[in-house]
């Protein structure tokens, strides 16, 4: 993917607000089931919510405002001299009905959690706007600019803590480590600078094995969706001689993490380590009668779970 920056990117990353996780008053366990020994040799992440503190407590929750839309427009190099409010508030009306036409146009295809590709949304939402006299293009703007820009605004993000000191040991031990996460193009963006301080546009991400890495933008598919995990499990074996049960996966959610994990012969790590994001899915059948193997409340416990 070819991603048409034209902004600063960086400059809006070093004003990112810091966020600081919200205690949750659970308990570590660090230990298994008595009755299984657990030989820990891969480690997978979830990223919202696990490995980044995230203001709305997941990708899918934005606050979404007309400022902050403005502002993504300005940044895009977007022309919009008159009646900015007012073209800012319609594409705003129109984001939540592009995703709904677009994920049902992608389950049609039998993804059953669909996710969307992201572009194709706001190009849509835009035309509606120039089909309505309200906006006008030149073809010099930077789409790309624009929708990072209003994420950043809309979910602010930042590491958990010890975020990038933890990925860092577990990498230097050896440990592979992969990624499944609903996420978009700019996800990898906000880690790759988070983990090095550096904008990059690369889509793959430091300390992780791209072909452990798997990302519901690209697949049109979004966790609880059990193929989403079961992608990278043949790399596991043929590149690592790893089995599914010597792997653990970390994520905040009860249905979108530990019981998708689960269903794909995984070990489960929950991360109660945040407030916003904690997802315990009390009132969803599909997660009764299920339990992560290990709960944690601090990244840094990771390295004991592995020791």
């Amino acid at each position: 993917m070819e991603l048409n920056f034209k902004t600063d990117i960086k400059s809006w990353l070093d004003n990112l607000e810091q966020l600081d996780p919200l205690t949750t008053g659970f308990c570590p366990n660090l230990k298994p089931n008595a009755t299984e020994t657990i030989n820990i040799k891969a480690i997978v992440f979830d990223i919202y919510g696990t490995l980044l503190i995230s203001s709305s407590g997941d990708i899918d929750q934005a606050s979404l405002s007309v400022g902050n839309m403005e502002k993504a427009l300005v940044a895009g190099g977007f022309k919009i001299e008159k009646n900015p409010e007012t073209i800012a508030a319609f594409i705003l009306e129109k984001l939540p009905e592009k995703i709904k036409t677009n994920q049902e146009e992608i389950k049609q295809k039998g993804h059953p959690f669909p996710d969307i590709d992201i572009f194709k949304v706001w190009r849509e939402m835009l035309e509606s706007a120039e089909k309505k006299g309200l906006l006008s293009t030149t073809g010099s703007e930077s789409l790309a600019d624009t929708i990072f820009v209003f994420e950043i605004l809309s979910n602010k993000v930042f590491p958990m803590p010890g975020m990038k000191e933890i990925l860092t040991k577990l990498n230097k031990k050896g440990i592979p480590l992969g990624i499944v996460s609903n996420a978009q193009f700019y996800t990898p963006i906000l880690m790759n600078y988070f983990l090095s301080g550096k904008f990059s546009s690369a889509l793959d991400i430091e300390l992780f094995d791209p072909e452990l890495s798997v990302f519901s933008f690209k697949e049109l598919r979004g966790k609880p969706d059990v193929s989403l995990f079961q992608k990278f499990i043949p790399t596991l074996r043929t590149k690592y001689n790893i089995n599914p049960r010597e792997t653990i996966f970390v994520g905040n959610d009860m249905l979108k993490d530990v019981y998708a994990a689960q269903k794909a012969g995984l070990k489960t790590v929950l991360f109660a380590g945040d407030e916003r994001s904690l997802r315990l899915r009390e009132d969803d059948e599909r997660v009764k009668g299920i339990f992560p193997d290990f709960i944690i409340t601090d990244l840094k416990q990771l390295l004991d779970i592995t020791e």
